[in-house]
């Protein structure tokens, strides 16, 4: 026979389970996007992963050819700051609508690609584990035993 506060644990770590897996299929669909960022004409243009990782640059045309070098240096760093900054607002707005009140170190590392979910569930459920059996000492010092 199981207590309530057993049925409530249970039922907390089964909705855990559920959101890790609303998160790790957010985590697929932002792994897949890439931002693409072009000049206004439409010259360059630099393309950045989910972790804003430059993975692609090209040229049209011939506008680029008659930029004195340091102009066209200049461009592709503004334009790549701009990919990744827009790829980083990406990845916060996708996992921003699920993430808990104060998970902003957490929601960063994970935009920056260094955060481990699986880490993170365990550390939950070991804090829940001891938060439970903090209680069930209090329960059995409240009964005099």
């Amino acid at each position: 026979m199981s207590s309530p506060l057993f049925n409530q644990m249970e039922n907390a770590l089964a909705d855990l389970r559920e959101q890790q897996e609303r998160i790790r299929e957010a985590q697929e669909r932002a792994e897949k996007e890439t931002t693409t960022v072009s000049s206004k004409d439409r010259s360059i243009s630099a393309t950045v992963d989910h972790r804003q990782r430059l993975t692609g640059l090209k040229f049209s045309g011939t506008r680029y050819r008659t930029m004195a070098p340091a102009e066209l240096a200049n461009k592709i760093v503004e334009l790549v700051r701009q990919a990744q900054d827009e790829a980083s607002q990406k990845s916060i707005a996708t996992y921003s609508a699920m993430a808990p009140a104060g998970f902003g170190s957490a929601l960063t590392e994970m935009v920056n690609g260094e955060f481990d979910l699986d880490k993170m569930f365990d550390e939950a459920v070991r804090e829940a584990d001891s938060t439970s059996d903090a209680a069930d000492e209090g329960e059995g010092t409240d009964r005099g035993e």
